[in-house]
């Protein structure tokens, strides 16, 4: 007997678990098999489904040198090991580059960047090459963005913090524009924005997406005697902004040293390495909005001549990236020490590190309406 068993005879619940399980180039292909099936790869359980199977397999890394900016997909799971592949941003602009504000759910918020009254924000989907571009926000001197998506609907909205002056000078208070997938303009929330200064406010203040609120660090001009390095959320739910204290470890830490991420789901704390000084270190909030459940997992030292600029992320098995002074990029193993070159260049300050996942979210849909909400994750 021959061991080839057509699809037609398989259980239809199998079918959806096999599918459900494959990169989204294949399925994009499979819709042209017959209508159920692409009534299947398009529903909102499905999207969900295949979602939930490709968490935490790749990673989007940005760059840029002085001949162009440069988007990569990097494949980090057990199987293939890490392969880096080049992406086409398919967004031409003319003398403007695109930085990565965030990432949720296969989705990357992209800044223009160029000068304010000009700059555009799209949201792309790398694995649909799809994008779309939001509307123009009223001008402003100096604005930080956030990225994610609502807990339940799974919309993904768009936070976006507005100084008309510089925020060190304290001069006026800072007001919250946002928008939400599919409704066509930004609207301005009511509550008070504290007057908190976020780091490196220059479009590369570090965000992280996690238990439905964006975390950016940010300095809090209220305290007497200094400034004081928090970490600030705003949940996607409520849209109200919230505050945490940082490891005190890391009170008296280079401010720009200091930056957020993902560790497996978690909260994360980056604290790059500082020249004769401190190592660099890793700490993970184990449950979030706990204070107290900051850990610090790792800590290292790279020697010179490799002297990391900027510590970016992890990938999977402990390995963290980070830029050097010369311009590459580097992973480092903390168990085994090993040093290995992705062999990705780019000025040191402008990589930029997402974690990623593939996924059949779409952006919007040609009418400009949400093309149904995804199920609960």
């Amino acid at each position: 007997m021959s061991d080839y068993i057509p699809y037609e005879l398989l259980p239809f619940e199998l079918v959806i678990e096999i599918l459900a399980r494959l990169p989204v180039v294949s399925l994009l292909r499979f819709k042209s098999v017959c209508k159920s099936w692409y009534s299947l790869i398009k529903s909102p359980s499905f999207v969900t489904k295949h979602l939930n199977h490709r968490k935490n397999k790749h990673i989007g890394i940005y760059s840029r040198d002085d001949q162009k900016e440069r988007y990569f997909i990097c494949r980090d799971d057990d199987q293939c090991g890490h392969e880096y592949s080049e992406l086409e941003f398919p967004h031409k602009a003319p003398s403007a580059d695109f930085m990565i504000a965030g990432s949720c759910n296969g989705l990357l918020c992209m800044w223009e960047d160029s000068s304010w009254d000009k700059s555009a924000i799209i949201v792309w989907n790398p694995s649909m090459r799809k994008l779309v571009t939001l509307p123009k926000p009223p001008l402003a001197r100096m604005c930080v963005l956030g990225f994610g998506a609502h807990p339940t609907t799974h919309e993904y909205k768009v936070v976006r913090i507005v100084y008309q002056t510089y925020p060190y000078q304290h001069e006026l208070q800072p007001y919250v524009e946002l928008y939400t997938q599919g409704t066509g303009s930004w609207r301005g929330l009511g509550s008070t924005f504290p007057l908190y200064c976020f780091i490196d406010i220059t479009r590369k203040a570090s965000q992280a997406f996690v238990s439905g609120a964006v975390n950016w660090i940010a300095e809090d001009p209220r305290v007497s005697v200094g400034y004081r390095s928090i970490i600030v959320s705003f949940d996607m739910s409520t849209e109200t902004f919230s505050e945490m204290i940082l490891p005190p470890a890391l009170a008296d830490r280079e401010r720009r040293s200091l930056s957020v991420t993902l560790f497996r789901e978690s909260l994360a704390m980056l604290c790059g390495q500082q020249r004769d000084k401190d190592d660099c270190c890793i700490w993970v909030m184990k449950e979030y909005g706990v204070p107290e459940s900051w850990t610090k997992l790792f800590s290292f030292r790279l020697d010179w001549p490799v002297y990391p600029k900027r510590t970016l992320g992890f990938m999977k098995h402990n390995e963290v990236l980070v830029s050097t002074i010369d311009n590459r990029l580097l992973s480092y193993d903390i168990g085994t020490k090993a040093l290995v070159d992705t062999g990705i260049r780019g000025h040191p300050s402008s990589f930029h590190f997402e974690p990623f996942v593939e996924s059949l979210v779409l952006v919007e849909n040609k009418n400009g309406i949400v093309d149904g909400q995804l199920n609960p994750l």
